[in-house]
């Protein structure tokens, strides 16, 4: 339905208005300075190019960004729960199994609310405090579980900073991208519109061309906003370090 609204209705509409405001007459009668229009139409391309340009790197990097924390915080689940396997029982099996939860909790919730509500789950925050209470709970005397639980720690601390970093890449006040792609969205109708207003004349070819113009210029504003949604959409960030972290925290036989 997006494209539909985006790209299909104002082409539709920008070719109707091209037939409907082309002034032919004063066109071919020179009442109109082409090399003034000329210009301000150059200068338009250009803000807008400028505009499109800053916005498409800020966007991809959020989600970037996003990638970066949930590559990090999943490579620290799958180190954590190698550590803990070398240590006793209980210790072994209770962090073991917190990791896990931790990793489908990630995948199977989380990662929905942030798309959805962009709220994160609390209950990683307290899978975390279960995970740092348990290592250090270790025996400090031995040094095969001193090296565990400092490893360990070390891990848990790597997982909670790269899950808040996720969660504040992912719900973080984005007004500047906001604004750009607010920017973006603008100069695609000024670039439609300009043509027109300057007095394009309704001949075929200018028709088609304006149709063109219209759906190319639909067509980036449409990727543009699916870039507005880094957890979703064709350029969205997917759960599947967590799922391939999961796959790789099986219990032992």
């Amino acid at each position: 339905m997006q494209i539909i609204a985006v790209v299909i209705t104002p082409t539709v509409l920008a070719v109707v208005a091209a037939v409907l405001l082309g002034r032919r007459r004063a066109v071919i009668g020179g009442e109109f300075d082409a090399d003034s229009v000329s210009f301000v139409g150059g200068v338009l391309s250009a803000l807008f190019t400028v505009v499109l340009a800053f916005y498409v790197v800020f966007a991809w990097q959020v989600g970037s960004d996003i990638s970066s924390s949930s590559d990090t915080e999943a490579n620290a689940l799958i180190d954590a729960y190698a550590q803990a396997g070398a240590t006793a029982e209980p210790t072994r099996g209770t962090a073991q199994g917190l990791l896990r939860d931790y990793a489908g909790e990630v995948a199977d919730r989380e990662w929905d609310a942030l798309r959805l509500q962009g709220e994160a789950d609390p209950k990683l925050t307290h899978l975390i405090g279960q995970l740092r209470a348990l290592f250090t709970a270790l025996p400090a005397g031995d040094p095969g579980s001193q090296l565990a639980r400092e490893q360990s720690l070390r891990d848990v601390r790597q997982i909670d900073e790269s899950h808040r970093a996720r969660v504040d890449s992912a719900t973080g006040n984005k007004v500047f991208n906001r604004v750009l792609l607010g920017g973006t969205v603008v100069g695609a109708a000024l670039m439609v519109a300009f043509p027109m207003l300057a007095g394009l004349s309704r001949r075929p070819v200018n028709v088609m061309v304006i149709g063109v113009l219209a759906a190319s210029l639909g067509a980036v504003v449409f990727l543009a906003l699916q870039l507005a949604r880094p957890l979703d959409g064709p350029f969205g960030v997917d759960p599947d370090s967590f799922r391939e972290a999961l796959s790789r925290m099986t219990p032992a036989t």
